[in-house]
């Protein structure tokens, strides 16, 4: 990384993303440098290119800022804008997993895995190429937010009629499609200051090719692996929830029964206590699994932004309001959800996809719902109210005003969120220290380790992990806290913990990397430290009733919270989560196939990794270097080219050069106990 690189990132010198920014001042700055590199001459190279797009892009942007329309008006038309195309992408997402589903079926495979259909389901849009369901609904939540910030910039009057009749269909499609654009130039920008992409003219074409390939990767295959664990704790928590409530067992937060008009008041109903549907029984085990253990604590703080407010009362809230925008939902007709509807003018038809809800309402369903008193509820309905501020996304504010004491859900973001994600968000906006999370985690790890190792038929009583912190105080050198120490025969593993945010953009991505590669220097260090000092380590664990011979090896690693850059390993140490590491200790791996018809284990498959703890300490490293439930993802890497397409004819055709994880089918025959 050059000086030119320090200076951007340190916003010394203004990006193509800032207002400020013109050639003339980019050329001044590079030249100020003494020395560029190659990293300080692709950064500048890019950025060129990006604000050319950026400026074009802003040169036809017309609907956000025509002054003759109203703002409610135009907030409304970007929320039908997003909730057409959500609805419209949900019908032909349908299709295609009967089509996927149909296709795995007649290959007659017993391990038929529900991330090997979400792998295999594209949809195609006009231009040709294919993009997840997912992709789809990212890009309609994100490419409203730009013009729906901008028409509620300075806090505008959004009282009266919408006028909708003075909005055209091509104008919103139009708008959406370069917000769209507009945030994949950014972010492609981001991609190119923090994660090293540089841009090469191909063909008349811009492509922009990354630096780090391994950090490409391991995004990859984060995605493909929160997939994967999130398919299965959904099923497992199905399983288990239905299993107690045939048990008599009830949900503590109710149903949402109807929503009305009396008058102009609206009233949401709620279900009487122990009647619920399948889909509120979805949204409650999504919040359960948003929960992480080592939240326990913290889930019952008040925020400081939200004073009487706790992190559960925001998800408790969540699955109330999450509920109505869903039976909202399921109430726009067949009619209106139909293509040819676009035919007739867009005031006749286009209303029906901005359902509004009365925030009185919400309060007062929240209130008969979840327990939560009205005071306590009208703080999170307009926690959850989108205004457009700093530090605010759609997805973290799902409700966006267009009328006095009126909101309209954003169905992309409220239904289908990574709801794991806004748990640290809403976190951070309420006022916590995401540092606090710190040492619970380390704890949890430190736990679960404990409680992998009693449940092994081979280790346990013979592996130890230390249940506490714990800090080493060689005689020479200096003291050492250690997260994790596990000590396998004559093995002592050395572990990092790092209770990090999942990155979903650029800048976080290269953060992560940042914080995963400190970590391994850190495991490294504290490696060192035991190698060292081998009498005074062997000495110390002793007062543990550990004992272990001054020959010992060591094996530095690093757990971390999230998917992302588990399984590539940082400096040559293992990088993994609790899992993967857990199920080692444990000494197998299960696969099951369900029938998902009755959520029933139709048929299970073991992988025992060991037999006896020699063979356990023989095949560790081997192990944390590629663990096989990485294995299938790792082999389904591929290249993936985006298009980044011209908006006019003074604009430039673009490709960007990306990794996506298809995940190969199940290759656990050979070598397992069944």
């Amino acid at each position: 990384m050059g000086d030119f690189v320090r200076l951007v990132q340190s916003e010394m010198v203004d990006g193509p993303r800032r207002t400020k920014f013109t050639e003339e001042k980019w050329k001044a700055a590079f030249d100020s440098v003494a020395s560029p590199d190659m990293a300080d001459q692709r950064l500048y190279d890019a950025a060129l290119v990006i604000h050319a797009k950026l400026g074009n892009i802003r040169s036809r942007l017309r609907l956000s800022t025509t002054k003759n329309l109203t703002t409610t008006g135009k907030v409304r038309a970007f929320v039908a804008a997003a909730n057409h195309g959500f609805l419209v992408s949900q019908e032909k997402t349908r299709e295609a997993f009967i089509a996927v589903g149909k296709e795995l079926a007649q290959r007659n495979d017993d391990w038929i895995r529900p991330e090997d259909i979400l792998a295999k389901v594209k949809l195609e849009l006009p231009g040709g190429f294919e993009w997840s369901p997912n992709e789809i609904v990212e890009s309609l939540v994100e490419g409203i937010e730009i013009p729906v910030k901008v028409a509620l910039q300075g806090n505008p009057d959004i009282s009266g009629n919408p006028h909708m009749a003075q909005i055209s269909w091509e104008d919103i499609l139009l708008e959406l499609n370069l917000g769209i654009t507009y945030l994949h130039t950014e972010d492609l920008w981001e991609d190119c200051l923090w994660n090293g992409y540089s841009v090469l003219e191909i063909k008349n074409r811009m492509t922009f090719i990354p630096g780090d390939i391994d950090v490409k990767r391991g995004q990859a295959i984060g995605i493909a692996r929160r997939n994967t664990l999130w398919a299965g704790f959904s099923l497992q928590a199905k399983m288990l929830h239905r299993k107690y409530a045939a048990r008599g067992a009830t949900m503590r937060i109710r149903d949402i029964k109807t929503i009305r008009r009396e008058g102009r008041k609206q009233i949401i109903s709620v279900k009487k206590p122990g009647e619920s549907s399948e889909a509120q029984e979805d949204r409650v085990l999504l919040r359960m699994l948003a929960n992480e253990p080592y939240y326990q604590e913290l889930l019952e703080k008040d925020l400081p932004s939200l004073e009487g407010v706790t992190l559960t009362e925001i998800l408790d809230a969540w699955v109330v309001i999450s509920r109505v925008a869903q039976v909202l939902l399921e109430t726009i007709s067949d009619r209106e959800r139909a293509a040819n509807d676009q035919d007739a003018p867009a005031h006749t038809w286009l209303p029906a996809f901005v359902p509004v809800l009365q925030t009185e309402a919400l309060v007062q369903a929240i209130s008969s719902a979840a327990a939560i008193m009205p005071a306590k509820g009208r703080k999170i309905v307009d926690f959850f109210t989108f205004y457009g501020e700093a530090g605010q996304e759609i997805w973290d504010s799902p409700l966006v005003p267009v009328g006095s004491k009126v909101v309209a859900p954003v169905f992309a973001a409220i239904v289908h969120p990574n709801l794991r994600r806004l748990v640290d968000i809403w976190m951070r906006r309420g006022g916590l220290d995401l540092k606090d999370r710190g040492n619970p985690f380390e704890a949890h790890i430190r736990s679960k380790m404990v409680a992998a190792i009693n449940a092994s038929p081979v280790l346990a009583g013979k592996a130890v992990c230390i249940a506490d912190n714990y800090v080493f105080s060689p005689s020479a050198g200096q003291s050492e806290q250690i997260d994790l120490i596990i000590v396998l025969g004559s093995t002592v593993l050395v572990g990092e913990s790092k209770c990090i945010l999942e990155p979903t953009d650029a800048k976080a991505l290269a953060m992560h990397q940042r914080t995963v590669l400190g970590a391994a220097d850190q495991a490294l260090r504290k490696s060192k430290a035991l190698t060292d000092n081998r009498s005074d380590f062997v000495t110390d664990v002793a007062r543990l009733g550990i004992t272990l011979h001054e020959d010992f090896e060591v094996v530095p690693l690093v757990v971390v919270s999230t998917s992302t850059h588990v399984g590539v390993p940082a400096k040559g140490v293992p990088v993994v989560d609790e899992y993967i590491l857990g199920k080692y200790l444990e000494g197998e791996l299960e696969d099951a196939c369900l029938d998902m018809i009755n959520l029933a284990v139709a048929k299970r498959i073991k992988q025992v990794f060991y037999s006896d703890v020699a063979e356990a300490e023989a095949r560790l490293a081997a192990y944390l270097a590629a663990p096989p439930h990485i294995q299938r993802l790792r082999d389904g890497v591929k290249v993936r080219l985006v298009p980044l397409h011209a908006i006019s004819e003074a604009d430039w055709e673009g490709l960007v050069l990306t990794l996506e994880s298809v995940p190969r089918p199940n290759t656990i025959t050979a070598d397992a106990n069944v």
